[in-house]
This record gives C-alpha cells, sequence and structure tokens, in this order.
C-alpha cells in the first residue's frame, strides 16, 4: 500500500508541475487517482532488497552484494519512465517514494541538462557499506542504466556537459562525501562512448583530485566557456609555529582544479584570506628578517618596530603562538585573543584586523589589562 500510495503522489505531484499557472479548480478536475500497473512489483523488489541489504557481508558492493543494489536502480528505472522523457527535472520526486518503501537512496541531476539523473543507493542496514550510482540517460527513446561503485556516495552534486569532442560527446562529474566523522570528499569523472552506450570511468577515488575532508566542495563556470572548473574548500594544517583553541575557527584551503585531456588537475591553490592567515604571515615575514613585506600587512606600516621590540620575531619550538579565544559570536572574527609564549611573561595580546586595499591588515594589538584584586579587609574585621 505504500508503493501504491507513493508512486500515486509523485503522479498527483507531476501533473501540478506541469500546469503551475491552472486555477485549483481546473487543476483539481484534472488530477485523477492512480496506481500504476508497477506498484505492485515495487512493493515486493522494496522487500526483497532490504532483505539482500540485511543479508549483505562486509562492505563490499560485488559479488552477491550487488543484488540488492541493482533491484533498487531497476526499481528507478522503473519511476523515470513513469516520469516520461519530457519531465527528468523531476526528477528528485523518486527519492521520497524510494524511501518511503524502507529503502536509502538520493537523486542528483543538472538542471541544465536534466536528462542525466544519478540515483545513489545506500544499504540502510549498514551505513558503513559502499554505494552504488545508478546513471540513467536517454539515448532516443531508450532510458539506459550503468551502476558504478562509491566508496562514500553521501549528498552527491552532478554536472554534465557536452564537450564537442567526437570520441566522448558528454561528461559527467560527481561530488560526493564518505559517510564518516571526516566527511571526506570524493570526486568521479565519466565520459561516454562514442556511440553513446555506455559511460567510461575516467577519474575516481585514488585517480584523481584529492578534495579533502570536514569542507566542501563546488561545480563553478570560472572563465564562462561552458565547461565546469570544480572548487574544494577543506581545512589547511596549522602553521607548527601556532596553536588554536578547539573551537577556534581553522585556516581554510582553497583548491581549484581545471579540466585538461586526462581529467580534472589542480589550477591553483591558496589559502582563504583571513585575520588568522594574516597574522601567521606577519610572523613567519618577520621572522625572515622581512620587515618591509612584514609592514604591509599593518594598517599603519611603521608599527613593525614594536613588533620587533617585543620579541615577534624570536623564539624556538612547536606551538610558540597559541589562539586562546576569538570574536564572540562570528563564525568569521575580526579579533583573537593569541598568547607568546616567546615572550617575558607570555604575553597574551588582544589583535584586531580590518581591510586594506581588499586584505585583512593588523590594525592593533593590546595586552589586556588586569583587573586589580579587591583589598584584604584588616585582620579582625573593621569596627
Amino acid at each position: 500500500m505504500k508503493a501504491a500510495c507513493g508512486v500515486a503522489t509523485l503522479t498527483f505531484w507531476l501533473v501540478l508541475g506541469s500546469h503551475p499557472l491552472l486555477p485549483p479548480a481546473a487543476s483539481a478536475q484534472r488530477i485523477r487517482p492512480w496506481v500504476p500497473p508497477f506498484a505492485d512489483s515495487l512493493t515486493r523488489w522494496a522487500a526483497d532488497a532490504r532483505a539482500g541489504f540485511a543479508t549483505n557481508t562486509g562492505d563490499s558492493v560485488g559479488g552477491e552484494n550487488y543484488r540488492a543494489y541493482e533491484l533498487v536502480g531497476t526499481m528507478g528505472r522503473r519511476l523515470l519512465r513513469a516520469l516520461g522523457k519530457q519531465n527528468t527535472l523531476q526528477a528528485h520526486a523518486i527519492e521520497p517514494v524510494l524511501d518511503s518503501l524502507g529503502l536509502d537512496t538520493e537523486v542528483a541531476l543538472d538542471p541544465t541538462l536534466p536528462r542525466f539523473v544519478l540515483l545513489m543507493v545506500h544499504n540502510p542496514a549498514r551505513p558503513s557499506a559502499q554505494s552504488v550510482g545508478f546513471f540513467y540517460w536517454f539515448r532516443g527513446e531508450d532510458l539506459r542504466m550503468e551502476g558504478a561503485a562509491f566508496g562514500g556516495g553521501d549528498a552527491p552534486k552532478v554536472r554534465v556537459w557536452w564537450t564537442g569532442q567526437r570520441t566522448y560527446p558528454y561528461e559527467w562529474g560527481v561530488i560526493d562525501r564518505r559517510r564518516d566523522t571526516r566527511r571526506t570528499l570524493g570526486f568521479t569523472l565519466l565520459r561516454l562512448s562514442e556511440d553513446g552506450l555506455y559511460w567510461n570511468l575516467t577519474q575516481y577515488a585514488g585517480s584523481g583530485p584529492d578534495l579533502g575532508e570536514m569542507g566542501d566542495a563546488e561545480w563553478a563556470d570560472l572563465n564562462g566557456d561552458g565547461r565546469p572548473e570544480l572548487v574544494a574548500w577543506s581545512r589547511a594544517p596549522v602553521d607548527s609555529l601556532f596553536e588554536v583553541c578547539s573551537d577556534c575557527p581553522r585556516p581554510i584551503l582553497e583548491r581549484t582544479y581545471a579540466e585538461r585531456r586526462e581529467g580534472f588537475t589542480l589550477n591553483d591553490e591558496r589559502l582563504v584570506p583571513t585575520p588568522f592567515a594574516s597574522f601567521v604571515l606577519f610572523i613567519r615575514l618577520l621572522r625572515e628578517r622581512n620587515p618591509t613585506a612584514a609592514a604591509r600587512l599593518l594598517e599603519d606600516p611603521s608599527m613593525v618596530r614594536r613588533a620587533m621590540a617585543e620579541g615577534w620575531a624570536t623564539g624556538r619550538g612547536r606551538g610558540l603562538w597559541r589562539v586562546e579565544y576569538f570574536e564572540e559570536g562570528e563564525a568569521w572574527p575580526a579579533w583573537f585573543a593569541i598568547r607568546f609564549r616567546g615572550g617575558k611573561g607570555k604575553p597574551l595580546y588582544i589583535v584586531h584586523f580590518t581591510q586594506k586595499e581588499g586584505r585583512w591588515v593588523i590594525r592593533d594589538w593590546i595586552v589586556p589589562v588586569k583587573a586589580p584584586e579587591p583589598a584584604s579587609p584588616p585582620a579582625g574585621g573593621a569596627r
């Protein structure tokens, strides 16, 4: 019954989506309760798939383990056919239908080329297991399907584009994540065969861009040529001279990948400009005895002499500087408190930043004054 309701809901949504400007009365006249002829098959296949997932051994999708994934992929293909070639932009409606049957799926498509649809199938009984992505595309009126294994497969983001190449007319890129605490990013690139019958796996985990972990990635057409670039942000390692508090914002590494004949390769890498990144660079320049360059990171360049006088260019060892807290309530703080363990008395500085000529520079730094402790009452108490 769940399957019948789910597919009927899909049809109801499709009718409304096809006639968004109809008044309510006219829309109601066009909607008829409908149970597709394959609703019973969906229910049966879902039960078989759930049983298969529950008995799969290990995290691999190979061998007999693949059968359960393939059943769900076939269900997705049937539902896409029910939507029709002209309505694949609404393919996201398939996901709640399948999930209502006790399955675990995600649908992703490129709205600029919606006739290419990805259905990512996870094992609902084993979150650590690999996933299988089923790629659907039309070759004429033939809705084709091909599966590929994903180490993560979570939250897929896709982009499809025309290449103009005879040997691989279309390419399909997928960004995904692992289902672990590190949320490691993955990347897959496929190229369509010349006859449009199958996809060739060109780049994948271990043979393509390493997008990092604890971050994000997006498709972006940076140069406007109709072919996307790939931009990824991930945590950058903290300079060994510095330690940061557990809840402090971390430095962020931005990598841009551009496509070449062999696939996507690194085109640019940089630290995202932040006050902390500017401070780290400032200290490094001081230690390299380059005060002229360091002064460019100050709102008042003459303050470089003060920094040198306070010993900021000296000291040895890891964690010489420690960020202890930062501007409260701000994800991108404009000041922080940092302790210099190489200075006399290990002073704590409050360092403020501002924007100058499009970059973060140090505005000033102060040593907070400790409030005086209250005087002790005289012995025996006051009279």
